[in-house]
Formats: structure tokens, C-alpha cells, sequence
């Protein structure tokens, strides 16, 4: 219904913590391409910077930047763990 009315949505995997907040997080969109060029420019510059180049990149559709995050997370708190035993 809302695409009708040229509507989209995007979800979007966010990795940074404070560090991120800061200085700018890494960025995980998925949704729509034609939705992500429109928001192309303004991920690009609240992105992190690494060698120069933003740390955002199309994910693919609707939900597949917040798996590319759960994984992200599964390994964090794997390492996490290992550092604990």
C-alpha cells in the first residue's frame, strides 16, 4: 500500500558503540536499491572513514543488513567468550 504512494522502507544494521557516536559508525542497509541511492549521499558522509573510504555499503533487500549485524554480533560475543576463558 505504501509503495503505491512511493513509500520504502529500509532496515539498517548500525556497529560503532560510543567510538561510532562519535566519529561515525559502520552501516549495514538493506531495502530496496532504488530507496538506498536516494540515501546514498547522506550514509556516505555520517559513515566511518577507513583509508578513505566510507564504511557503508548496500547490503541487499529488506532485512539482509540487520543479519550481516546479527552475525557481526554473534562473532563479537564469540570473541567476547573466548577472552573470558
Amino acid at each position: 500500500e505504501l509503495g503505491d504512494k512511493g513509500i520504502m522502507f529500509m532496515g539498517m544494521g548500525v556497529s560503532g558503540g560510543e567510538e561510532g557516536a562519535r566519529n561515525g559508525p559502520s552501516l549495514m542497509p538493506g531495502g530496496p536499491r532504488e530507496a538506498y541511492t536516494l540515501v546514498e549521499p547522506i550514509l556516505t558522509k555520517i559513515a566511518a572513514q577507513v583509508d578513505d573510504e566510507p564504511c557503508v555499503t548496500y547490503i541487499g533487500e529488506l532485512g539482509a543488513g540487520n543479519y550481516v549485524k546479527m552475525v557481526h554480533n554473534g562473532i563479537e560475543y564469540g570473541d567476547m567468550q573466548l577472552i573470558a576463558e
